[in-house]
């Protein structure tokens, strides 16, 4: 047998001659309770030594989960909150590679947003970069000309 069941064992039954001393202690009246009330609180300290060992880590890990929770967060999400900061900072910096892969994250998760794609349609504009020019001018013609009205939106941009 191994130390670990050995000590869980021992554990076990120092914890049952504890409450065995504290129903005694609780019957008695008086001044004679003191010696077993006293006793069975010694013996469940040492209860609690035995088993830290096993249990203290887990307890821990248990009772510091919220809390580390508010910080580092277990969720993981779908999709990155919808976000343009990064992608204007490298456009107005002339981060032409930078920028344009964070307007294809944007489209990635967010395929809806009209406002990435007509961003980097004026960004290749701006750099002069036909290819980026046409590439998103036909993802804008795919995604968006469809919907009623949208194309009157684009036009009124270009003019």
């Amino acid at each position: 047998m191994n130390w670990t069941k050995a000590r869980w064992i021992l554990a076990g039954i120092v914890l049952l001659v504890s409450v065995w001393l504290m129903s005694a202690g609780l019957k008695a009246g008086g001044i004679g309770a003191a010696f077993p009330v006293i006793g069975s609180a010694l013996l469940f300290v040492t209860f609690i030594i035995m088993i830290a060992p096993d249990t203290a880590v887990k307890v821990s890990e248990w009772i510091a989960r919220p809390f580390a929770a508010l910080f580092y967060p277990d969720d993981e999400f779908d999709k990155p909150p919808l976000s343009y900061v990064l992608a204007r900072k490298y456009s107005q910096e002339r981060k032409v590679e930078s920028a344009v892969q964070e307007y294809e994250k944007i489209l990635y998760f967010y395929p809806e947003e009209r406002d990435a794609c007509r961003e980097l349609i004026e960004l290749g504009k701006r750099v002069g970069d036909g290819e980026l020019t046409e590439k998103y001018e036909e993802v804008w013609r795919e995604r968006f000309e469809n919907e009623s009205g949208q194309n009157d939106e684009m036009n009124k941009d270009q003019a």
